[in-house]
């Protein structure tokens, strides 16, 4: 099975060609930082509850959140968990939310990586 990378560097240096800062850049990160464990939280306490609806939109907004700062594997993670509950399969939702907190420490070095003065 093929992976898709982790990070994808395309979307923050078009930011940077277009003449952003790279404090931007540094900012953004210092957010996904702050914003995605509380996102995370928040589908974690709608999958134990059930909520479908819930669900999906947490795994939506993340969804996007992901691929704006183009990371691309934990991106495809949540659209995998969205796919699930739009198919009406909310209960394999779980297993795959699992591997969210990996995904998370996972996309965050790469970005450091990436971007070191973060």
């Amino acid at each position: 099975m093929n992976h898709p990378p982790v990070l994808d560097p395309q979307p923050l240096r078009d930011l940077l060609d277009l003449g952003a800062a790279p404090a931007l850049v540094q900012e953004l990160i210092v957010l996904f930082q702050e914003d995605v464990p509380t996102r995370l939280a928040l589908l974690r306490t709608a999958l134990a509850a059930g909520d479908g609806r819930q669900t999906g939109m947490e795994a939506h907004q993340l969804k996007g959140a992901l691929s704006s700062l183009g990371l691309v594997r934990f991106a495809e993670l949540a659209s995998r968990i969205e796919a699930c509950v739009l198919a009406g399969q909310l209960e394999l939702a779980p297993a795959m939310a699992e591997a969210l907190p990996a995904a998370y420490e996972e996309a965050l070095q790469a970005l450091k990586s990436a971007y070191p003065t973060a």
